[in-house]
Parts: structure tokens; sequence; C-alpha cells
């Protein structure tokens, strides 16, 4: 880039005309390479969003553990644990005392159907 640079000194020396122009000159050419970059980023950027909406039913199946899943659903851990030996949400276990595992595909179901956390007097009053 330095070979295109043009030295103060040199330009300060320059007739009034042919320092504009050599300015303009200079804005044009950094404006060509801003469009450029500019260009190569929306097709990255194009190309990322087809790859994410291409990649979505890859994505369904995705397996959580419980610390995942809890700040997927922003609950607390403990509470995703309750809901899942209470059967509330769906959840996988490799035997008693091991990890839990959620698919990402169920937590969805589950937050979209009105599965979410009640309060305590919501619970009361749906008890009564």
């Amino acid at each position: 880039m330095s070979a295109y640079a043009t030295n103060r000194s040199q330009l300060r020396a320059l007739p009034a005309l042919t320092r504009e122009r050599a300015l303009s000159t200079s804005a044009a050419v950094e404006l060509a390479a801003l469009e450029g970059l500019i260009s190569q980023l929306a097709d990255r950027v194009a190309a990322m969003v087809v790859e994410q909406l291409g990649g979505a039913d890859e994505r369904a199946d995705e397996w959580f553990d419980s610390r995942h899943a809890a700040e997927y659903l922003g609950v607390h851990r403990d509470t995703l644990r309750k809901l899942a030996a209470e059967r509330s949400i769906p959840s996988e276990q490799d035997g008693p005392g091991c990890k839990l595992y959620f698919r990402r595909s169920d937590l969805d179901a589950w937050r979209f159907g009105g599965g979410r956390p009640r309060h305590l007097a919501a619970t009361i009053r749906h008890a009564v």
C-alpha cells in the first residue's frame, strides 16, 4: 500500500488544483477498496444465512445437557431438573444418577406449548 501512498510533503509541493485531484483520486481508490470489502462481506453474510436456513432441521435434533438446556429455556438448572423429575419436560438419562440430556425440538415444543413454569399463585389458583 505504501507504494500508492502520496507523501504529504509531495502534496504541499503540488499546485492547488493538482493537489485536489490527487486527494480525490486517493479518496476514489479508498472508496473502491471499501466497496469491494462491503461486497465480500455481503457475500459471506448471504452464505452464512443460507447455511443457517439449510441447517435448521439438523439443529432440531441437537442434544443439550442440563446446563445448556437451562440457558436455552431461561430457567435455573434446579428448576429444569425438577421439571424433568416430574416428567413435565421430556428428558433422557443413561441411568439413575447420570447426567440429563434434552433434545432441542422437545424443549421448543415444551416452551411453545405453554409448558413454562408457573408462579406459585397461579399454581394454587389452578389447583383450586
